[in-house]
């Protein structure tokens, strides 16, 4: 039973009117606004409340983003470094090339300074390859019989005395050198003037025999070609003396040298065929 002042029937709004109402509210909150900012703090607190939804839902965006961004650093990264590994390789060619040249010119001048200084007519040749065996050591040459070279001739290089031309060929020549087996240089000390023969030993190595006992000789000695044997010139520094000992068993010293020419890595010689003539007055 209603109540008194309790309407029966409580009749609702339609659809239609709730939509009018709806548009009206909102027509006005646009008005107020726009003309006096009136939502300005609501607005706020909504984009204060909903900054942890918009960071979440922006989360895996950023992460592809910076998950792309690594890889393709990491790729640039890569690239430059290989780039920089070539250009690395590239320069050290370049300053080995330049280191050999250096080196070579060297070589050179100081044949052409031997050449002057001992008045011998030469011809320069390069080492074309190395050949060792048990009874010899051998380099070839680059120059043979059509560059005037013939069997016997002294090789030197920039230090001193390499070996002696034993086989020529057109365009090749083979040289002994000193420190093989048998082969038998004349040399003086150059302190004393003491004359003596060296002998190669094998191993890069030579042995000055027959020197008796008394002789006056020491370790850091210079030997010097003697020209006894007018095969070699004299004053051509051949090796230098690293240890003497001394036998009660018997006379003579035993007296190990090392050549001063680089015969394990020198590539240009000079191949000494002759005195130069004296210019005509």
């Amino acid at each position: 039973m209603a109540m008194p002042d309790q309407f029966m029937f409580v009749r609702r709004l339609g659809p239609g009117a709730r939509l009018l109402i709806w548009l009206l509210v909102g027509i006005s909150l646009v008005v107020l606004d726009s003309r006096y900012h009136a939502l300005e703090g609501l607005r706020s607190g909504f984009s204060l409340v909903l900054q942890p939804v918009r960071e979440f839902l922006r989360a895996p965006t950023e992460l592809a983003d910076e998950l792309g961004g690594f890889f393709t650093r990491h790729r640039a990264l890569q690239k430059e470094r290989d780039t920089l590994l070539a250009e690395r390789a590239a320069l050290m060619a370049v300053q080995a090339d330049a280191r050999d040249l250096a080196r070579e010119n060297r070589e050179l001048r100081s044949l052409l300074t031997l050449q002057v200084r001992h008045g011998e007519q030469g011809v320069r040749a390069a080492e074309l390859y190395r050949g060792h065996d048990w009874f010899a050591q051998r380099i070839m040459l680059d120059r043979g019989s059509a560059a005037g070279l013939r069997n016997g001739l002294p090789v030197v290089d920039a230090d001193g005395l390499v070996g002696q031309v034993r086989r020529v060929y057109p365009g090749s020549s083979e040289v002994t050198l000193v420190s093989s087996p048998g082969h038998l240089t004349p040399v003086q000390i150059e302190r004393t003037g003491q004359r003596g023969l060296a002998a190669g030993s094998g191993q890069g190595r030579l042995e000055l025999r027959y020197m008796p006992a008394h002789i006056d000789i020491k370790v850091g000695d210079r030997l010097l070609t003697s020209g006894i044997d007018r095969v070699y010139p004299s004053g051509i520094p051949v090796a230098r003396v690293i240890r003497v000992s001394r036998s009660e068993s018997s006379p003579y010293l035993r007296v190990e040298c090392e050549p001063v020419a680089g015969l394990d890595r020198t590539r240009n010689v000079l191949v000494l065929i002759g005195r130069q003539q004296a210019p005509l007055p």
